[in-house]
């Protein structure tokens, strides 16, 4: 049930279940701006159900094999859409490879709401609260998207454009995120809820300690989480950590500017934000 709404059904709809991702995009070209597509569902069912948006088709993509898999290529670690936040937990390979991944699926919904969220519709919801962009800006991870005719890749940064809103044409849909990685990698992710348990800050950090460098993201914000590496931290690596935790922090807290609602204020969500990156980076880098 949505609680912020006088509805209790959803509106009439078509419900289609392709079983290839063919017959999906297929499904999603012949009704192009009348079709919503249905990972997870949880965002999908409540905006139905406020009437937010009203789909003639929605179509199911839980029964599209080709969308859960993992693999390890030549240009890193492979993960379908549909692939779930409880399944990334439990991926040895995900929590070898991909750590601040690995965790930050540990806060998309609860226990049983993680059997249910996948990778793919937790990213493409577009709202700051969510949990897998930030973690995959920080690994500079690739989307691939496809279309009916066309398939193409963008940075895991070019994906929001507004409050709520993709890059997605009204045709495609995320098939694989890709994970570049170069061994020897750390990374944390950490969430500052409310009562409520809305996020009022997220940090991601991921560094590849082989090559010295790394980068940290910060959500829930603003409708795009922002972005940071060593260098726009003044990272020095000659000088002792704490030093250089105190910097960034500084850094991050002088650059993002939160926005103000409910949950909380511009100025409370700066100070988490600052304090966050201080427990992320010690988490990741020890120091005092």
């Amino acid at each position: 049930m949505s609680f912020t709404t006088p509805y209790f059904t959803l509106p009439k709809f078509v419900y289609l279940k392709p079983s290839t991702l063919e017959e999906a995009l297929s499904m999603l070209k012949q009704y192009k701006g009348k079709a919503k597509v249905k990972a997870g569902g949880i965002m999908l069912i409540n905006l139905m159900k406020e009437r937010q948006i009203v789909p003639e088709y929605v179509i199911d993509l839980k029964n599209i094999k080709e969308l859960k898999t993992i693999n390890i290529t030549q240009r890193g670690v492979e993960i379908g859409s549909m692939v779930t936040a409880i399944e990334l937990q439990n991926s040895k390979e995900i929590k070898e490879l991909c750590p601040t991944l690995a965790k930050a699926a540990s806060f998309m919904g609860d226990r049983t709401l993680q059997h249910t969220v996948t990778l793919g519709g937790n990213i493409s919801v577009a709202m700051p609260s969510t949990d897998g962009l930030t973690a995959l800006m920080s690994m500079d991870s690739m989307l691939e998207i496809k279309s009916a005719e066309e398939r193409r890749f963008i940075h895991s940064s070019e994906l929001v454009i507004g409050l709520g809103k993709n890059s997605l044409k009204e045709d495609e849909i995320i098939t694989k995120i890709i994970v570049p990685y170069n061994g020897d990698v750390k990374g944390t992710y950490l969430k500052f809820l409310n009562a409520s348990e809305v996020a009022i800050a997220t940090v991601a950090v991921t560094a590849h300690l082989n090559k010295k460098k790394f980068a940290l993201v910060v959500g829930a914000l603003a409708p795009k989480p922002y972005y940071f590496n060593n260098e726009s931290l003044q990272w020095n690596w000659e000088e002792p950590v704490s030093v250089n935790i105190q910097r960034a922090s500084e850094i991050v807290s002088k650059t993002v500017e939160p926005m103000s609602d409910v949950v909380a204020s511009s100025e409370y969500r700066k100070h988490i934000s600052k304090v966050l990156t201080a427990r992320a980076l010690k988490e990741v880098f020890g120091g005092e």
